[in-house]
């Protein structure tokens, strides 16, 4: 059902989630994040995002993972990278030079496939998920961070009775319930962006929060 849900909005081009520029959070608080120069970033759920070109620019290699082929394949060739596929169990690995993808469902993916990272960057994972599966979520992608590791998380939160996601809203309370057991959350900002496209959609409120979690 997640897969359907997902290809088809690729497909119709109802991808209101990506960005056409490099998200300003990130560049704002890249330094918090990249703070033990990392060799390797993780990028869970990336779409074809710009961001995963910019991380590249700052460290040797970017890994991300995303369930949609055609979301995979456009990155790729809209940005001209020339990479390989390779078959790795259950996913395709799309591979370049600085940028690998793993095409394939994230809960599939497994450690040894990948190894742990410093860093972790979360833009539109989380809010993309119901509430049931955001446990398991959490619990799969902490066991990618190394102990002192760091996850750049960016969530939002609005009146769900309002407006039916995705992204759904995942309030502060939820985020504090779901990564403290693991370590250290710290608020690094919160602001309001509601605009014409939301408003529309019935909300008067939509918070962005900006988190930092430090694994112990």
């Amino acid at each position: 059902m997640l897969m359907n849900q997902w290809e088809s909005r690729w497909q119709d081009g109802h991808i209101g989630f990506h960005l056409q520029e490099v998200n300003p959070i990130l560049v704002q608080y890249s330094d918090e994040l990249l703070f033990e120069s990392p060799e390797r970033v993780f990028v869970p759920f990336c779409g074809k995002s710009l961001d995963l070109c910019w991380l590249a620019s700052k460290t040797n290699k970017v890994l991300g993972v995303e369930l949609v082929g055609k979301a995979v394949q456009d990155f790729f060739a809209e940005n001209n990278i020339t990479n390989s596929i390779h078959q790795i169990d259950k996913f395709e690995l799309f591979s370049s030079k600085s940028i690998d993808i793993f095409q394939g469902d994230f809960f599939e993916l497994k450690l040894e496939q990948t190894s742990t990272f410093k860093a972790i960057y979360d833009r539109a994972s989380i809010v993309s998920l119901q509430k049931a599966e955001r446990n398991k979520y959490v619990d799969h992608l902490i066991s990618f961070l190394e102990p002192g590791g760091r996850i750049l998380l960016i969530t939002l939160e609005y009146e769900q009775k309002r407006m039916d996601g995705p992204p759904y809203s995942v309030p502060s309370e939820e985020i504090e319930k779901l990564f403290t057991p693991y370590g250290t959350l710290e608020l690094l900002e919160s602001s309001e962006i509601l605009d014409e496209r939301f408003r529309n959609k019935g909300l008067d409120s939509l918070l962005e929060h900006v988190f930092m979690i430090i694994k112990k």
